[in-house]
């Protein structure tokens, strides 16, 4: 089966992560579709299907593959989490042939296993297994295509139990985000929180050059959200800001403020470079001395990437986790990255995302200099991650939001003016 588009960014990642491997689509709508096996567990079961392919999950262990769908977060729906625990229990009795028509067989021949506590060459399923004492199998997901994109592997025991799940920095921006999350999380570990759910790093190394994070698994359950769930992520941020307590100061001092000042001038596009210098140029003239509380933020709160359970809010994907910034950024990327994903990227859907986070905004009356100030620094950050990604590998599929973010910094800024003179 000549593999599709969207099959083929995971078809050259399993290249990647099994060197010397080939990896072919295998349809039940071939004639030899039903009758081809899976050599050794090397092979995947592709959930749905080979035209829009979400995971591949190992198809040498009913259990595994059950285990693999029993993934949840709070974005999820209900009709979805219905169609995921069916799915689940179907497969934990062996019926992948019956239920999912498309598989990936690898050609495995040439390759070897690590045996635990080797560090040679093999596939990451060898030096996995090396890392974590024990035979393993592994279910792949890339995302879409972004200049972030990473795979990402959930690891399962022989008897099909998740063990943990690994980041793979297989480009240099990927391997750079894989970094900087190891070293947050190393950081947040010191720290005793009570709300927060958070990863652990098992092992942080280096494996074909690519950065390799293995973390602990957290065991999401399909009641991922509840209906105390905004009190529930409420508190989990007041538990963040108050373990890096950095007191009060003026945006302009602010360990954030500082990092931008210094990080927009690798922005290559002279005209992009000036108009963001003039927003931050405006929005530290309009409040100069207005005091704005300082802590932490995570960097990329939506509800993908956090679930409830037990009366915790567990949060991953620490690889945007920053301190010293205004406190309220996480509460405006929540509600305004939630929008954007039901009403698409536009400018009006932005700023009406951004008025969710921070009611009134356009009305500068209605606001007080600190709601401004802080959402000035929220578009500031957000839209320089864009602005620097976009200029990177694989920067093509952020370049329009990047822009239409420094569009819709410029006009913030530009009312924090009116407001810094009503107020």
């Amino acid at each position: 089966m000549e593999p599709t588009d969207t099959m083929k960014p995971l078809l050259a990642t399993l290249s990647d992560l099994w060197p010397g491997s080939a990896g072919r689509v295998i349809s039940a709508r071939s004639p030899y579709g039903p009758t081809t096996e899976v050599a050794n567990g090397e092979g995947f079961w592709v959930v749905p299907h080979a035209r829009a392919p979400r995971i591949l999950i190992p198809a040498g262990s009913a259990r595994a593959a059950s285990s693999a769908l029993h993934r949840y977060s709070a974005a999820i729906s209900l009709s979805e989490t219905v169609q995921r625990l069916v799915l689940a229990s179907a497969l934990g009795l062996g019926a992948g042939r019956a239920l999912l028509p498309d598989r990936v067989q690898l050609d495995t021949a040439e390759l070897g296993r690590l045996q635990p506590g080797e560090a040679g060459e093999g596939s990451i399923l060898g030096y996995l297994e090396g890392v974590l004492g024990e035979p393993v199998s592994v279910s792949l997901s890339i995302g879409p295509a972004r200049a972030n994109r990473k795979p990402v592997l959930q690891v399962f025991d022989s008897k099909g139990r998740s063990l943990a799940f690994v980041k793979v920095g297989d480009t240099a921006t990927a391997s750079s985000h894989v970094s900087r999350e190891a070293e947050n999380l190393a950081l947040l570990s010191t720290k005793d929180f009570s709300t927060l759910e958070l990863p652990a790093v098992i092992s942080f190394g280096s494996w074909r050059s690519m950065a390799v994070l293995v973390m602990s698994a957290l065991n999401t359950v399909p009641a991922a959200r509840g209906p105390r769930f905004a009190g529930l992520r409420e508190r989990a941020l007041l538990e963040l800001n108050e373990a890096f307590p950095y007191g009060e100061s003026p945006l302009g001092q602010t360990p954030l403020w500082v990092g931008l000042r210094t990080q927009y001038l690798q922005l290559t596009d002279d005209s992009v470079r000036r108009r963001f210098g003039e927003c931050l140029d405006r929005l530290v003239t309009a409040f100069p001395d207005q005091m704005l509380r300082v802590g932490a933020w995570h960097g990329d709160f939506t509800p993908w990437n956090m679930a409830r359970r037990r009366g915790r809010l567990q949060l991953w994907d620490w690889e945007r986790f920053d301190e010293g910034v205004p406190v309220g950024l996480d509460q405006l990327h929540y509600p305004l990255n939630l929008h954007l994903r039901r009403a698409g990227t536009t400018l009006a859907a932005i700023l009406d995302g951004l008025e969710l986070g921070a009611p009134g905004f356009r009305t500068p009356h209605r606001q007080t200099r600190g709601t401004h100030a802080v959402l000035g620094a929220y578009l500031a950050a957000i839209s320089l991650r864009y602005l620097l990604g976009a200029q990177g590998e694989g920067g093509d599929a952020i370049s329009t939001k990047s822009k239409l973010m420094l569009e819709a910094l410029e006009l913030v800024t530009s009312q924090g003016e009116k407001a810094a003179r009503v107020h």
